[in-house]
């Protein structure tokens, strides 16, 4: 499962992926000069939308030698209309179940024209790093930590909750942090 973010950008804007820059609104020209500079580039199953993926050595039909892709670019109108990066990918039982969670959750959040209240955090303690994001809304919020072990000897932990509690005022039990 692929992670991505791809905001919509309402003037010409620049944006990093691979370590490369890349202009929203560049002519197709352009954009692909640049991209085939640094990246392999594989049409997509979409018109106009190419997958981007690290360059390496010479690549030899019938193998994958093209790794993890970094993300696509689109071209609509002869420039560049989308750069979509991915954020990370990992496949695993847990991960699916984690992941169809979390949209679950999102999808059950009120959604009143209001957007999430975004809060970011990272932290030190004993043996273990965390960092976490947290999306608020009225009656919950969505966390989502990353536990990793200072010396990297161990995997990652990304545990993904939802929670609720009660506000100051309605009721006694809880103290209304989230």
């Amino acid at each position: 499962m692929a992670l991505c973010a791809a905001p919509f950008a309402a003037a010409a804007q620049s944006v990093s992926i691979g370590g490369t820059t890349l202009d929203l609104g560049a002519t197709r020209a352009d954009t692909l000069a640049i991209a085939n500079a640094h990246f392999n580039i594989v049409p997509a199953q979409v018109d106009g939308q190419y997958m981007l993926f690290p360059k390496r050595g010479p690549v030899i039909v019938g193998r994958d030698t093209y790794g993890k892709p970094l993300g696509t670019i689109t071209i609509r109108d002869n420039q560049l209309t989308r750069i979509s990066r991915n954020l990370g990918s990992f496949r695993s039982e847990d991960g699916e179940v984690a992941i169809e969670r979390l949209i679950s959750a999102f999808s059950r959040a009120p959604n009143d024209g209001d957007t999430p209240a975004v809060r970011t955090d990272a932290g030190q303690s004993g043996d273990a790093s965390t960092s976490r994001v947290y999306f608020s809304y009225p009656d919950r919020a969505i966390q989502i930590v990353l536990f990793r072990p200072t010396n990297r000897s161990g995997l990652a932990t990304i545990d993904i909750t939802e929670q609720y509690a009660l506000r100051p005022g309605n009721g006694n039990a809880g103290d209304g942090r989230r």
